[in-house]
């Protein structure tokens, strides 16, 4: 990616992605032929092809790539495994090469779309989780042993990945696919933010107003999809004990949000304004964050019981539900309380996370929004106000 946004390069996105193949397929038939030579004698290809590369710019007789050059030794690669037997090996490595060819002027416009800052983030995304997560202390810290720094960090990756892929799609689609696709990736990256810049939007543009309730509803109801995954991924008991009211809820938010889009389905929707999630300090941020709840649940369930629980859910949920999912999720899988307590903590977090978003529609947004959003959020919160009951 790097290079790639350079004016003058010798190896850009794709060559360096196929050269990367070679070496794989290098190292395969080196480990079936039990001979390191294969992977010397790939070494000397790529360094001869890319000094004919460069002799042929310095004499200017044509605007000479590596790209087609380290396909031929892929090729050739995929020759020797589909010899060798391997044939399910070569015809994926086959598609995957055929794919990064056909899609050139994508990637390059995938890659010039991303600004310094947004390569930096992915720079420290690989950071956290492949330089700091092997190295930080796996045992439990302070009071009840409900800091393990392992475990905190294991969370800030997952949320990270989560919220970077979900941020390069998202600006990698931008405008193309309407507003039901801007809301979805939207509860991806940021339900929060995606609900302060649509209300904007709406401010500005009193028209948009419909439109702007359905992508903050769509982005609303996603989140309950991804409470579903950072469950499933910590807990399966408890996702099984959460299952029938997400889906409830998530069919619930569903039929107002397409009623709204079909008043409005012709409508331009502009891009939300999302922040890069990846830099450093928001995983700080969000570590932090995570911490803290997890203590505080610890503490609140031990001298409050359940009320206690569920008071602290539904402060830490105003403004992020991913901490207090985590931590439930947790501490519910090591049996610290019961996975019915910890499926209405989250619920509660749910429901108070709904409050604050309708809160910002009010007081940033439209009055006209600002009903539409009511209505949607009130069908989304229905079957866990019934639950409640």
């Amino acid at each position: 990616l790097e290079r790639e946004r350079k004016e003058k390069h010798l190896a850009g996105l794709r060559t360096f992605i196929l050269v990367t193949l070679f070496g794989s397929f290098c190292g395969q038939i080196s480990g079936t032929t039990s001979s390191h030579l294969v992977i010397f004698a790939g070494m000397i290809a790529i360094t001869v092809q890319s000094a004919m590369v460069l002799f042929l710019r310095a004499r200017e007789d044509i605007a000479a790539g590596l790209t087609t050059s380290v396909a031929l030794l892929i090729a050739y690669g995929i020759g020797v495994l589909v010899s060798q037997g391997q044939t399910m090996a070569a015809i994926a490595l086959s598609l995957v090469t055929t794919v990064i060819l056909y899609f050139k002027p994508q990637m390059h416009e995938f890659s010039h779309n991303l600004s310094r800052r947004d390569i930096s983030a992915i720079f420290q995304f690989g950071l956290i989780a492949f330089i700091i997560l092997p190295i930080v202390p796996d045992r439990g810290f302070g009071p009840y042993d409900s800091l393990n720094p392992h475990n905190i960090w294991l969370m800030v990756v997952m949320i990270s990945a989560i919220n970077l892929v979900g941020y390069v799609i998202l600006k990698f689609v931008g405008q193309r696919w309407g507003g039901p696709m801007l809301g979805i990736l939207g509860g991806v990256v940021s339900s929060t933010a995606t609900t302060l810049s649509f209300s904007r939007h709406a401010r500005d543009n009193e028209n948009f107003s419909v439109m702007g309730a359905v992508v903050v509803s769509l982005a609303s109801t996603i989140v309950l999809i991804r409470m579903a995954l950072l469950v499933g991924i910590i807990h399966t008991e408890l996702l099984a004990e959460l299952a029938l009211p997400l889906i409830a809820m998530f069919l619930c938010g569903l039929i107002p949000a397409f009623i709204s889009w079909r008043m409005t389905s012709q409508q331009k929707t502009p891009v939300p304004e999302a922040k890069n999630p990846m830099e450093l300090k928001q995983a700080l941020l969000f570590g932090l964050i995570y911490a803290i709840v997890l203590l505080a649940v610890s503490t609140g369930q031990d001298f409050f019981g359940n009320k206690g629980l569920y008071i602290i859910s539904m402060i830490t949920g105003l403004t992020d539900v991913d901490a207090i999912t985590l931590s439930n999720a947790r501490l519910a899988g090591t049996g610290t309380f019961g996975a019915n307590q910890a499926a209405t903590s989250i619920l509660i977090a749910y429901v108070a996370n709904l409050m604050f978003k309708l809160a910002i529609v009010g007081m940033v947004g439209t009055g006209r929004m600002f009903r539409w959003t009511l209505l949607c959020f009130v069908c989304l919160a229905l079957p866990a106000m019934l639950i409640f009951a």
